[in-house]
Formats: structure tokens, C-alpha cells, sequence
């Protein structure tokens, strides 16, 4: 942390290496900062040298229903990332040591923002949409019907289609179980 100084009324509440920063390809060399007063993206080469230090002011964070607007999410290739919202625009952090962690820096960035603990789960966006329990509930009741109208069991009391081949001339004949069909070729009218 040689490359950032606290400020007097600044402490250190959270600190992480092997952070990424800046898209799908950049590297897991940065190192992330979390005081009472910013959030600190320590930018690094490959070698470990500092390039520059960004500074995220705690207080450009969005807040909604008492949460800091602060996610865990999962990027394309599958790597846990830590999403802030801020007043002028979003940043991903990307973690190389996995959920847990990105979860315990939501609840810390929330702590620091908002003063108070966050709920559990709040924060973690999950695979699944806010409000997906209310459309799965939805979604479960059209498949059931759908299930029953083309499913293999037929429901009760439903006429059954069947096909076969015409007693008379061969030829494929189709109607309904126990009714009468004729023919299309020799016209015999059989039981299909």
C-alpha cells in the first residue's frame, strides 16, 4: 500500500490482491482498497510496478432502500466480479479468489457507505433476476398444462388419434380410437 497514502481521517477497512480491472483480458495484478473514505484501485504492470492509483469517493456511491449499490455478479469467462455503481457511471472489480470474498467486500463497501450491516443475500445478484420466484410460479403452472396436453399420457376421457393401414387397399388410414373412418382411396369404411 506504499503506493496510496491515508488521508488523517481516512482508516484501512478492507484490502485485496489479484484484482482485475478494465475488461475481459486485463490481468489479475491490480490490488483493491477499501477505507472509510474511498475506494482505491492500485493499477500494477506485470512486474508489480505501480502504473497509477484510482480513487472512487465512497460518498458518489448509490444507495437504494438503505443498500449501497454495490453486487456481486459473475463475468463472461466465469470469474467472480464485484459491481459499484456510482453517481457518474459503474465499475467491475474481477477476483480471482472467488464469491465468498466478492460477498464479504459487498457487505463491507455497504457497511462503509450506509453505516449499517447488510441483510443476508443483499447484494448478490445470483444467476437468477430480482422477482424470478414470482415468474418460475407463473412459468410452473403453463408447464404443467403443457405437459398435459402433449405429454405421453393422454389426459382422462380424451379422444386418442390413432393411424394404421386400410383392411381393404393398404394404404395408411388415420381417426379417432372407436370411430368409423372411411378410406381416402377404396372408400371402405372401417373402425380405426
Amino acid at each position: 500500500m506504499a503506493s496510496y497514502t491515508l488521508q488523517p481521517n481516512e482508516v484501512l477497512l478492507l484490502k485485496e490482491e489479484r484484482v482485475a480491472h478494465g475488461g475481459t483480458f486485463s490481468s489479475f495484478t491490480d490490488e483493491l482498497i477499501l477505507t472509510s473514505v474511498n475506494l482505491v484501485l492500485v493499477k500494477k504492470g506485470m512486474l508489480g510496478n505501480t502504473k497509477r492509483v484510482l480513487t472512487f469517493p465512497l460518498n458518489q456511491i448509490k444507495v437504494h432502500d438503505r443498500q449501497a449499490q454495490a453486487l456481486a455478479g459473475q463475468s463472461s469467462n466465469g470469474s467472480s466480479v464485484l459491481e459499484v455503481y456510482f453517481l457518474s457511471g459503474q465499475e467491475e472489480f474481477r477476483f480471482s479468489s472467488g464469491r465468498k470474498k466478492v460477498l464479504a467486500w459487498v457487505a463491507k463497501v455497504n457497511q462503509a457507505v450506509t453505516g449499517q450491516e447488510s441483510s443476508p443475500g443483499a447484494g448478490d445478484t445470483g444467476p437468477a433476476l430480482p422477482g424470478a420466484e414470482h415468474v418460475l410460479g407463473a412459468l410452473q403452472g403453463t408447464f404443467n398444462v403443457l405437459k398435459g396436453t402433449f405429454g405421453s399420457k393422454p389426459p382422462v376421457g380424451a379422444p386418442v388419434v390413432v393411424a394404421g393401414k386400410c383392411t381393404a387397399c393398404g394404404a395408411p388410414i388415420s381417426g379417432v380410437s372407436g370411430v368409423v373412418a372411411t378410406c381416402g382411396y377404396c372408400g371402405t369404411a372401417q373402425h380405426a
